[in-house]
């Protein structure tokens, strides 16, 4: 795991923004959500979060882009590699967590 701290940036109105956020805190949310329901069997977004979140320097997040798609996702960049995740809406858990960081 890298032991710098996450950029955490996001869109919304038109305006954008970024945090800092604690590589080792993010990651023991998203532990505790795949661990908690992993009876479920309906956690693979916060699986593949854990998979993201060890090696991952940036996140972002367009909520004004999302608000108009069916499945709405999150950017991430790894050493410079740039991916998409695309989370459904059902994930409300997820989606809360993240939106909540956006508040920040």
């Amino acid at each position: 795991m890298k032991d710098t701290a996450i950029i955490f940036g996001w869109r919304d109105k038109k305006q954008e923004y970024k945090v800092e956020i604690n590589r080792e805190d993010f990651y023991a949310i998203f532990y505790g959500l795949a661990r908690g329901y992993h009876k479920i069997g309906d956690n693979q977004i916060s699986k593949k979060l854990l998979e993201i979140i060890p090696e991952v320097d940036k996140i972002f997040i367009n909520m004004d882009y999302n608000r108009t798609q069916d499945v709405p996702f999150i950017e991430y960049a790894i050493n410079k590699e740039v991916g998409i995740l695309k989370i459904m809406r059902c994930h409300r858990i997820v989606w809360s967590i993240l939106e909540d960081h956006c508040k920040k």
